[in-house]
């Protein structure tokens, strides 16, 4: 009986040293599983200024014509993608082809003038002399000479511009780009200066905001600017500051800012986006997204006390990536838990685990 005694007392201590052993190991007995610890730290962070704004085109060209005429061609249709040369409109030619018909007509006039002026010159030089003719019938005869170079100058000049008027009747993309609009049709109208059609060039796009008038001295132009797009998923693209429009509008006292995007097949002019604008950089205390959770309506996060996790309100600001601000509520060196479980209360005993570097 005594054996059997001093056995099961011998058995009662290797277990209770096995106990022990695993409490210390993992934390006391009944500790939550949590995920890893992280400490909280102030690292320096860009100061942005944000701004709603949109994507135009640096190239939006509207087409007119110089010359008066019907419109004989124009197959263009919005959305229509055109490349620099491609035909845009033709202006039906034949007024301008009768007009270069009769300027050459009044260039073979004055030439036929010119010959029959200088022959007249050439015969009364001789004439006079030899004393058969008047000098001043000479001088009226080389002033007349003079009359027919000046009026067949003339009748070329008028011929070089009735046949610069026939290549203004084929009118060409001056850009690749898209065509945005068409206000005519074939068989109307084209008069000077009307616009026809208008093209938008993709070769270089802009993101074009309005900042305040107090941020004005604070944007430094040769720092980089993020430009997010809403309907691309926030997808960011680096650009940079072109110019600021040094004339505000004077209700809002807005100033028009033009960032230069790179090139990208996804970026139309249109879309809707925001500018992040660099003007500087300060110390916040972050802390992981994840560690961020929801107890009573209130967000905040579980600070380790030892062993115990209590949780604590916060006062949240920014978001950087994976990472948030902290306005308010912790201090840096605090250790904290970087994810928790929805059975980690305030109080809970956890068990804990690496650090979150």
């Amino acid at each position: 009986m005594r054996r059997t005694l001093r056995t099961a007392w011998f058995l009662g201590l290797i277990l209770i040293a096995m106990t022990s052993s695993g409490a210390s190991a993992e934390g006391p007995a009944g500790a939550l599983p949590a995920g890893p610890a992280a400490t909280v730290k102030r690292v320096m962070v860009p100061t942005t200024y944000t701004v709603p704004g949109s994507v135009i085109s640096d190239g939006r060209i509207e087409v007119s014509s110089r010359v008066v005429g019907f419109i004989e061609q124009l197959d263009m249709r919005e959305g229509q993608k055109v490349v620099r040369g491609d035909l845009l409109v033709r202006i039906d030619p034949t007024d301008i082809e009768e007009a270069i018909r009769q300027a050459e007509a009044g260039v073979q006039a004055a030439e036929e003038d010119l010959q029959d002026a200088e022959q007249d010159v050439r015969k009364y030089d001789g004439l006079a002399a030899k004393g058969a003719v008047a000098t001043e019938t000479l001088r009226k005869a080389k002033v007349r000479v003079d009359v027919a170079k000046a009026k067949l100058d003339q009748a070329r000049s008028a011929l070089a511009a009735a046949e610069a008027q026939k290549t203004y009747a084929t009118i060409t993309s001056p850009v690749d780009g898209v065509i945005v609009s068409v206000a005519k049709r074939s068989g109307e109208m084209a008069t000077a200066g009307t616009t026809i059609l208008t093209v938008e060039s993709h070769e270089v796009l802009l993101f074009k905001a309005f900042v305040s008038e107090s941020r004005l001295a604070t944007i430094d132009s040769s720092l980089p600017v993020t430009v997010r797009i809403d309907s691309l998923g926030g997808a960011g693209f680096e650009g940079r500051v072109r110019g600021i429009v040094p004339s505000g509008d004077d209700i809002t006292r807005r100033y028009e800012l033009n960032v230069i995007l790179p090139k990208d097949a996804r970026l139309v002019p249109g879309m809707f986006g925001r500018a992040d604008i660099t003007l500087g950089a300060q110390e916040v205390t972050l802390i992981p997204r994840t560690a961020l959770v929801n107890r009573g309506g209130l967000d905040g996060v579980f600070v380790l006390d030892g062993a115990i996790a209590r949780f604590r309100w916060l006062r949240t600001g920014r978001e950087f990536g994976d990472s948030i601000e902290v306005v308010s509520g912790l201090s840096e060196g605090e250790q904290i838990l970087a994810t928790a479980t929805d059975a980690v209360r305030d109080g809970s005993a956890v068990r804990r685990m690496e650090e979150v570097k």
